[in-house]
């Protein structure tokens, strides 16, 4: 028997300069009309090394915008600081991007303390319902109890 397996290329498309996947092409438009300044002064000359840093560049972008915060994990949110941070050292301009991934990791850090808050807060308010619950028992079995008037004749 032949062969099974197909091998696919991906299709590569051509935006300002660079050949990024077609699955970003969208996104890539999407950085040159809002923040056309974010490649003036990349460095790398190497279009093989350009194409792959603007592809990273729309993987960062996709975990901060697309990712919800209970899914986002604190690896991911420490590559996407090394990215930022290695895009930015060959010349992209990501200021904006840099607000976004603050944004982003306050709102999962302060998320996660509001959780561990509140866990504090249903255990508290767990022990309280068991004590309510002995106090409710006690209370029935008060109920149940005949008066120490009836026992007096």
């Amino acid at each position: 028997m032949g062969n099974q397996f197909q091998l696919h290329r991906r299709k590569k498309i051509r935006v300002n300069g660079f050949v990024i996947d077609a699955s970003n092409i969208t996104l890539a438009k999407w950085i040159f009309q809002t923040y056309p300044e974010t490649t003036d002064n990349v460095k790398v000359q190497n279009q093989s090394l350009r194409n792959t840093y603007m592809n990273l560049l729309c993987r960062t972008i996709g975990i901060l915008y697309h990712t919800p915060l209970g899914y986002l994990t604190e690896a991911e949110l420490t590559k996407a600081s090394k990215d930022l941070h290695d895009l930015t050292q060959v010349g992209f301009k990501l200021d904006w991007l840099h607000s976004k991934f603050d944004k982003v990791s306050s709102e999962k850090k302060t998320s996660e303390e509001r959780i561990v808050e509140l866990k504090l807060e249903v255990k508290k308010l767990v022990m309280t319902m068991s004590d309510l619950k002995v106090e409710r028992k006690n209370e029935k079995k008060k109920l149940k109890k005949q008066p120490s008037w009836i026992h007096l004749a």
